[in-house]
Parts: structure tokens; C-alpha cells; sequence
């Protein structure tokens, strides 16, 4: 919860709430593997509720951040990529949220590296 509520602080400054970070990175990060992203494809990546990727995704559309267009497969669903205001903005976000990182967690990578394996095989025991 500390290291949570350090990351809320760094992302007031730009008008980002946690989850809507997540979902702007997560865009981009499929951006880079798939042509069309779906609200269930950021879901099933991010593990993010569908319905909380559904509220957030309109909200970052108002923003500015994101846009939908209708995708040419399924009629129901739209196609999601970040707009050059979203890149941006996700830009400067993960600059600031990983010197929180570096702050909050191990000086050396070797520990990072150590933790991060740890978290691993928390989650990957849990999904079981």
C-alpha cells in the first residue's frame, strides 16, 4: 500500500490515476505485437476487470489520451490505440513512476532482479 500510494502521488501531477497508467502502458505495450487492441485484449493483459477497463477506457477517450475505431472483425468491439497526447503523456508518467521504483525498492539490480522472481512465482503459484 505505501509503494501504491507514492505511485498515486507521482501520477496526480499528470492527471493519471493508477489504472489508467496501466492501461495506456498496456495499449503500447500491445501496440508493439498486435495491430488491433480490444478492451478485452487489455483486460486479459492487465488482469484489469473488464468493466474497469470499459469505464477507463471512455474516460481516457475524453481525455484525449486514447481513441476507439470500430474493428473490422467484430462490429461489438473497437480497436484502442493511444493518441500522440496519450504517448506523451505515458512517457513522461513512466519516467516518474520509475524513480519511484528505484526509491521505494533495492539499490542493485541483482536484488531487483531477486524480489522480481519472488513476485513471479507468487503469482504464477496462485494462478494455479
Amino acid at each position: 500500500m505505501l509503494w501504491q500510494r507514492k505511485i498515486k502521488q507521482v501520477l496526480q501531477s499528470y492527471d493519471l490515476t493508477h489504472t489508467q497508467f496501466v492501461i495506456l502502458a498496456v495499449i503500447e505495450e500491445l501496440s508493439e505485437q498486435e495491430i488491433y487492441i480490444t478492451q478485452k485484449k487489455i483486460s486479459d493483459f492487465s488482469m484489469i476487470d473488464v468493466m474497469t477497463v470499459s469505464s477507463t477506457v471512455r474516460l481516457l477517450e475524453k481525455k484525449g489520451l486514447l481513441f476507439r475505431v470500430p474493428y473490422e472483425k467484430d462490429i461489438r468491439a473497437n480497436s484502442i490505440s493511444n493518441t500522440e497526447k496519450g504517448k506523451s503523456c505515458l512517457q513522461q508518467a513512466v519516467v516518474a513512476v520509475e524513480s519511484v521504483d528505484k526509491m521505494f525498492f533495492f539499490p542493485n539490480d541483482k536484488e531487483n532482479t531477486q524480489f522480481q522472481n519472488f513476485l513471479t512465482d507468487l503469482l504464477h503459484k496462485n494462478l494455479e
